[in-house]
């Protein structure tokens, strides 16, 4: 499937232009006909792991194929049909891309040719004769679980490469020539440099016997990590093919351990400004990451009986309040904290970042919170909260007596927190206005999930 059509233009502009009326916030009582829940932990390269409630022992690492769905959102275009091959099948060049993440390490396989011209590469999602079933998979836990264990952090990957070789061949031209391209995110960055260098050092030397080409890994920091989630939404809008300042559509990404904004401001910022170039284009950009603002941290450090469901069982045995408003408070004195983290201070209210400019498009849990309360993919941090209100104050016993199986569900309870800490984000971190119709929070556009690999990728390939 393209990740070029010109139809995710249309979607977005289709977004951007049609409001929602905002229902009186009423009693929680659960989506309608199923105890509805945030879309599987990171089931592509594009997510990071929705919030899990309490601390797991480490899994033995199971590769989990990802199964193809539609878009369930709201107003979702249709994939669009599979471009035609390239008369000469050799133009295709296939890269194994893997997102290292704080919860998982998903493996998402590209293909890309070179486009006629000075263009841009096109790259698209790898698949096989069914253009809807992407070749994604991914392992649990992350890397960084393995803190300590170098060898079994490198022997946790043997999935990932135990599928692509069953995509590729075993002995295939195809094969010996893929480039492999591991990139680790936040989660390792939370990690002192000596045991991320170990655990880089195990990977690269798995990567140096295995039957691929050539092959990278390192971790990226929290700047490369938003500017890659800003070039993927603008590669598949079709926005950097022309060049220019504008229009181009700012990148929001909220993960388990750090959340990114990015966008084109009005005027080069003089602080967290980065200078993009792209082909024959540059583009001035703001970008800055919150270590440990992504949603797992952020829980952790607030800790708060408010910001759980009124009666629900905390992991440290206290029961929750569902009190919104207090969650609130409590989120709102943890992102005036500075982090200890010198390259990435996790304050939001230091006032560096210009204004915000333009559109945006937020993804990961910005997008699972917009479906989970039926925004719409419009994400106003108003009508969340009023609907993250309504939710924090449901009764949890109560709820799970009428709907017994939302009780295995690990990830529902944590909608308290998720919304009350998204609206404290865009509001008082990034200066959105409460009522902003600038955001949308799609879980797809055109069929392509988004995230910040394929991004990676475009600046691997046309990055200079």
């Amino acid at each position: 499937m393209s990740h070029r059509a010109v139809g995710a233009s249309l979607l977005l502009a289709t977004l951007f232009s049609v409001g929602c009326a905002t229902a009186p916030p009423q009693p929680w009582e659960g989506p309608a006909g199923s105890s509805r829940r945030a879309p599987d932990a990171e089931p592509r390269s594009v997510r990071a792991e929705p919030p899990t409630p309490a601390p797991a022992p480490v899994p033995t690492p199971v590769a989990v194929a990802t199964p193809p769905s539609p878009e369930t959102a709201p107003g979702a275009a249709a994939a669009p049909a599979a471009p035609a091959r390239p008369a000469d099948a050799r133009a295709w060049h296939y890269v194994l891309m893997i997102d290292a993440s704080s919860s998982a390490s998903t493996l998402e396989i590209f293909r890309w040719h070179a486009r006629d011209g000075s263009g841009l590469p096109v790259i698209e999602t790898a698949t096989g004769d069914d253009p809807t079933e992407p070749w994604r998979t991914r392992v649990k836990p992350g890397l960084a679980a393995y803190a300590g264990r170098p060898a079994e952090a490198a022997k946790s990957l043997e999935p990932l490469w135990d599928y692509a070789l069953g995509k590729l061949g075993n002995d295939s031209p195809t094969t010996r020539t893929a480039a492999v391209h591991l990139r680790a995110t936040a989660g390792m960055r939370l990690l002192p440099e000596a045991e991320q260098a170990a655990i880089l050092d195990a990977v690269r030397a798995a990567l140096a016997s295995s039957p691929f080409g050539s092959s990278s890994a390192r971790v990226i920091t929290g700047a490369e990590e938003g500017i890659y989630g800003w070039l993927t939404v603008n590669y598949v809008l079709g926005h950097l093919e022309h060049g220019g300042p504008f229009p181009t559509v700012g990148a929001l990404d909220l993960g388990g351990a750090s959340t990114q904004i990015t966008f084109q401001p009005l005027d080069y910022p003089r602080d967290n400004g980065q200078m993009v170039h792209l082909g024959r284009n540059a583009y001035h950009l703001y970008t800055r990451s919150y270590l440990g603002l992504g949603q797992d941290e952020a829980r952790e450090r607030v800790n708060s009986p408010d910001c759980f469901l009124a009666g629900y069982p905390m992991p440290d045995g206290r029961a929750g309040r569902g009190n919104y408003d207090a969650c609130g408070r409590a989120i709102r004195a943890v992102l005036a904290v500075p982090c200890s983290e010198d390259d990435e201070p996790c304050s939001l209210l230091d006032g560096d970042q210009p204004p915000v400019y333009g559109e945006f498009l937020a993804f990961s849990v910005y997008a699972y919170a917009a479906d989970y309360f039926d925004l719409d993919q419009r994400l106003r941090p108003a009508e969340l909260a009023a609907a993250g209100r309504a939710f924090c104050a449901t009764d949890w016993p109560a709820w799970i007596v009428r709907e017994p199986a939302i009780a295995d569900d690990p990830f529902v309870p944590n909608y308290c927190f998720a919304a009350a800490h998204i609206e404290a984000l865009l509001t008082d971190g990034f200066g959105f206005p409460a009522d902003t119709e600038r955001i949308t929070a799609p879980l797809r556009v055109q069929g392509t999930p988004i995230g910040w690999t394929l991004g990676a990728l475009v600046h691997e390939l046309a990055g200079r």
